[in-house]
């Protein structure tokens, strides 16, 4: 299993996306990829924050409709194994001083409870993490 990073569906939705990222995604198996439900706020959140416009729609429409075809049934959740991982991952980088946004700890601790790979393009986020990272935009 492979859990994309929020940074790497934004970039598939971008008018020109970035050509490495989407060789490497043409290449993996779809049924191996797998969006998280805070990647989902993430992407919903900043949808609502665009001023009323064609682009805010036409990425709106976008998102649905891969969320529908290319994610069905694909939705890894924060449910009480990531929020265990949640609570380990947070004090041990608070230990270290190390500082994590919510939303990157808690897509690290779906991937750690769920045993996925995270691909992202922020590896540098999740050093400390203990999991496996693939940077698509270095393919």
């Amino acid at each position: 299993m492979i859990l994309l990073d929020t940074n790497i569906i934004s970039e598939v939705m971008r008018e020109f996306p970035n050509e490495s990222v989407m060789e490497w995604l043409s290449q993996q198996h779809s049924l191996t990829l797998y969006i998280s439900s805070v990647s989902i706020a993430e992407i919903r959140y900043g949808f609502s924050i665009m001023p009323e416009s064609k682009k805010r729609s036409r990425l709106e429409s976008s998102f649905t409709s891969v969320m529908q075809s290319a994610f069905y049934q694909r939705v890894l959740v924060f449910d009480e194994n990531a929020a265990l991982q949640y609570a380990t991952l947070m004090s041990k980088n608070k230990k270290m001083g190390i500082l994590m946004s919510t939303f990157d700890a808690q897509i690290a601790s779906i991937a750690l409870s769920t045993r996925s790979i995270l691909a992202t393009r922020n590896t540098k986020d999740f050093l400390e993490c203990g999991l496996q990272i693939i940077n698509p935009f270095e393919n």
